[in-house]
């Protein structure tokens, strides 16, 4: 059988059951991944320990032997309401980017009820101070970029904004070389109890807000959202591009018609396409980052 007869019938199959699940459940992940594992000719180096913690692992992944390897390192944080996901279902993400020649680490962080806000933003930073201590290791730290959906886009766009939480791992925030949001809720109050218990800890809300934070000094930015969003409104996006335009900072929005929330990341697996705008508009900022 064929490569392109094996693609076409994974990608039938992962179609129908992600029509059927939710695609960002584990199921629906670990289906959308299936394309990934098949085609790709990536290096995964699984379950590296960036702290003292069980939850405290990424997972890294380089480009394939015969790909030519550009220098600069991705790191993903995947969303999930705070409260779920694991690195294991963005498989198809590593895919994506170093498949093109990036490195890519997806790290997992705690979650609520485990913990509360900022648990999981500190989890990131520690990440990404042990990523740019293992540099010469990995040979992928001439420059570092954020990504992030959803939940993980919110904790990506705080990193850049709020420098404390890197500041506390003596990390300058001008070493994020370039952020990529993708449907991320910038401008997010907790309303729900359930998300008032994930931020209880707070007397004021603008203290988990990026966009109160968000500064002249932000590193170049690519702000993605689905037009079609009912879980994260597109206004969060419209919101934190407006500030950042107007304090001049060089940022890029893309809104999309006919894309959900979720289809915002899986627009990076191979079920749905390698030549979509999504993909297409990531690979061009971050090519333009060099």
């Amino acid at each position: 059988m064929s490569r392109v007869s094996l693609q076409r019938i994974v990608r039938t199959g992962v179609l129908m059951l992600s029509s059927i699940l939710s695609a960002c459940t584990e199921v629906g992940l670990r289906a959308v991944n299936v394309p990934s594992y098949l085609m790709s000719d990536i290096v995964a180096e699984p379950d590296l320990r960036y702290g003292s913690k069980e939850h405290q692992k990424l997972d890294l992944y380089l480009p394939g032997h015969s790909t030519e390897i550009k220098q600069a390192l991705v790191v993903f944080v995947y969303g999930g309401d705070w409260t779920s996901g694991s690195k294991e279902g963005y498989y198809f993400v590593a895919d994506a980017l170093a498949s093109e020649g990036y490195t890519v680490a997806i790290v997992d962080y705690v979650k609520f009820p485990h913990a509360t806000f900022p648990d999981f933003v500190t989890d990131i930073a520690l990440a990404i101070e042990w990523l740019a201590g293992n540099g010469a290791r990995f040979e992928h730290t001439e420059r570092l970029v954020l990504m992030g959906h959803s939940a993980g886009a919110h904790t990506g766009a705080l990193l850049i904004t709020d420098p404390r939480y890197l500041a506390a791992h003596q990390f300058p925030v001008q070493r994020i070389d370039a952020f990529i949001g993708l449907a991320g809720p910038y401008a997010y109050l907790p309303q729900e109890q359930r998300y008032r218990d994930i931020f209880g800890n707070l007397d004021d809300y603008s203290e988990m807000q990026p966009l109160h934070f968000l500064s002249a000094n932000a590193p170049p930015m690519l702000l993605l959202h689905g037009e079609d969003d009912s879980t994260v409104l597109p206004l969060h996006t419209q919101k934190f591009y407006d500030k950042a335009e107007y304090l001049g900072v060089n940022a890029k929005q893309h809104l999309y018609p006919g894309r959900s929330h979720a289809n915002m990341v899986l627009a990076l697996s191979r079920v749905f396409g390698q030549h979509n705008e999504v993909r297409r508009d990531i690979l061009d900022f971050l090519q333009q980052q060099q």
